[in-house]
């Protein structure tokens, strides 16, 4: 049963009505003209409105009917004694779910009624249904679309508007082709989407925006006819942060193999200025016939600049000493070679395999010299602490400092791309705390698996 609102300018159909209704069980309001029936319509808000088409008010009933259809999804059905087409056909823009013809008998109202309401409830429960559906495909974070068999948009989600910049009604009964390009990872386009398979990671194409990338794949949907669905997931923050850290592990590789280059030179320097002098100091000596112990000399010294050169490649110390030990002795050198005070401090070191010896003895010396060549400090502090799974190191200088920006983004600055490269190398956490003025912190936590 329902609540029905009843327009009729004429008390006595009016009442009839009323009472008929009420006789089924129906909840009845009643008014007598068109005016009355959009307030009351607005206030109650019934299941259904039984609609005089001509009242004898100055508003008549397909009037009321589209102010009433403007605001408020109430089924109307219409009562008219006038069957003429123009009428009608009026009526008919006001999408009414009936029409009952005076004089009608109650039966057949009643049962225009049971239609109505009926076919009004199974309605606002398909939009219901569809509301909900349209909600659920909405919050969906992939871009949605549909084509028919001729490959034309027959439906697109609120996400393929928001990648596009076109509304509902720009993409609806489009050729897809007309409104999408996509471009494969080898750089392929593809102007008919239809024809591609699950591609994977796609490149949608946007003229002059920023274009969009993101995981493509599709699905067959047989109804009445073939029907494609396409699914397109935005990852372009995945790949611009994809294509950042490429460009990071580019940008520290090439710093790592400049800064092999200028090793091979300062080794070929080395050798030709130490170890070759005295290598052709020992050849004279000997064609001139120099005493043994003249020639013993210059041999010691000759050793003693090998060892130098071989030092500067890796260390033999490293083979022989744990790492604090060998820590020991480049900060000894710098304390010796420069005004600046270097402390070490190491604790609790477990036994470490030569490729963690070897880079954390790289990252020292690196920081070393960064901080004699640019600090400007007066004193430096290598920390190195053992705990179960890793290994924290700090390096921190009292100097001048920088900005990170200037250093991370510029592949001359080899030193602290080299401290970033083998830190990545030893899948190590590494931290700079610096700005200009005020020093420089480095934090590595280095991580190692015990024996």
């Amino acid at each position: 049963m329902g609540k029905i609102l009843v327009a009729e300018d004429s008390l006595i159909v009016n009442q009839h009505i009323k009472h008929a209704l009420e006789s089924g069980g129906h909840e009845v309001m009643s008014v007598y003209s068109g005016k009355e029936a959009v307030k009351v319509a607005s206030d109650e808000i019934p299941d259904l409105i039984l609609m005089d088409i001509m009242m004898e008010t100055n508003s008549d009933g397909i009037d009321a009917a589209f102010e009433i259809k403007q605001s408020l999804d109430i089924p109307i059905i219409f009562l008219t004694a006038l069957t003429d087409e123009p009428t009608i056909e009026k009526a008919k823009f006001s999408l009414p779910y009936g029409y009952v013809v005076k004089p009608f008998n109650e039966a057949e109202l009643l049962s225009n009624i049971d239609v109505a309401l009926y076919k009004a409830k199974a309605e606002k429960k398909i939009k219901e249904n569809s509301e909900l559906f349209q909600a659920i495909i909405n919050s969906i974070d992939k871009a949605i679309f549909l084509l028919d068999s001729k490959r034309t948009v027959k439906y697109a989600n609120s996400i393929v508007e928001e990648i596009t910049g076109r509304s509902f009604d720009q993409l609806m009964d489009r050729d897809i082709n007309d409104v999408l390009c996509f471009v494969d990872s080898n750089g392929n386009a593809h102007p008919d989407i239809v024809e591609i398979e699950d591609a994977g990671e796609m490149e949608l194409m946007l003229g002059d925006s920023d274009n969009v990338y993101g995981d493509f794949y599709s699905h067959n949907v047989s109804l009445d006819e073939e029907y494609n669905l396409f699914f397109f997931k935005d990852i372009t923050e995945r790949v611009r942060i994809r294509e950042a850290d490429e460009d990071i592990k580019n940008r520290r590789l090439l710093s790592f193999i400049e800064g092999q280059e200028k090793e091979r030179e300062r080794i070929a320097r080395d050798l030709h200025d130490g170890v070759g002098q005295i290598a052709n100091m020992i050849k004279l000596a000997v064609k001139k016939g120099e005493s043994e112990e003249v020639v013993v000399d210059m041999l010691d010294q000759f050793l003693d600049e090998m060892r130098k050169v071989t030092d500067g490649l890796l260390p033999t110390l490293l083979s022989d000493f744990p790492i604090d030990a060998c820590l020991k002795k480049i900060v000894d050198q710098a304390n010796n070679s420069s005004n600046i005070n270097f402390a070490l401090q190491a604790q609790d070191l477990p036994e470490l395999d030569m490729k963690l010896k070897v880079n954390i003895y790289r990252i020292s010396q690196e920081n070393i010299s960064n901080i004699i060549k640019h600090s400007e400090a007066s004193a430096a502090s290598i920390q190195l602490y053992g705990f179960d799974d890793h290994i924290q190191m700090t390096i921190e200088d009292d100097g001048v400092g920088f900005e990170m920006g200037d250093y991370t983004d510029d592949t001359s600055h080899h030193g602290l791309q080299n401290i970033l490269f083998r830190a990545a190398v030893l899948n190590a956490e590494c931290n700079i705390d610096t700005k200009k003025g005020s020093g420089t912190f480095i934090s590595l936590r280095i991580p190692y698996e015990k024996d």
